[in-house]
């Protein structure tokens, strides 16, 4: 029992005060994984965005200059009226393209395909493509018909 007697052990407030560094720590480090996490989904988000814009772009490209002749119609149907733009080679149809509930949809051998997604603008005139996404990125090129008129 004298062994008991010499003994120095910890005391409460020593052990408090460990705990509450610890606890400290804790918060610190889960603040910086939870923030580091919340800017990686949000960049993944934004890369994504781009790709499709990228995609985009290069499908109707390849499309464009397979046609010689480009037709924008109004579809009065649809709420709001939806811009078609029609690539023709000859009288034959490439491909349709438009910007229905923010998505760009190509119809091409008669099935729809979604290319890009969170769109807010779609164009196409003469020979200049524009895509603006909701978030506010942009994708412009002009292009030249290798056939045509």
């Amino acid at each position: 029992m004298k062994w008991l007697r010499n003994s120095k052990g910890l005391t409460l407030f020593e052990v408090l005060a460990v705990v509450v560094i610890l606890a400290i720590v804790s918060m610190l480090s889960i603040s910086i994984v939870t923030s580091a996490t919340k800017q990686q989904i949000e960049q993944s988000a934004h890369n994504r965005d781009i790709k499709d814009l990228s995609f985009a772009l290069k499908v109707i490209t390849k499309d464009f200059r397979k046609s010689d002749n480009l037709i924008t119609d109004s579809d009065d149907t649809t709420d709001p009226p939806t811009e078609l733009h029609t690539l023709l080679l000859g009288d034959e149809i490439v491909s349709t393209y438009r910007l229905e509930n923010n998505q760009i949809i190509r119809n091409s051998n008669g099935s729809d395909e979604v290319l890009a997604y969170k769109i807010s603008k779609f164009t196409i005139s003469g020979g200049a493509i524009e895509i603006i996404s909701e978030d506010g990125q942009r994708a412009t090129t002009d292009i030249t018909q290798r056939r045509g008129k």
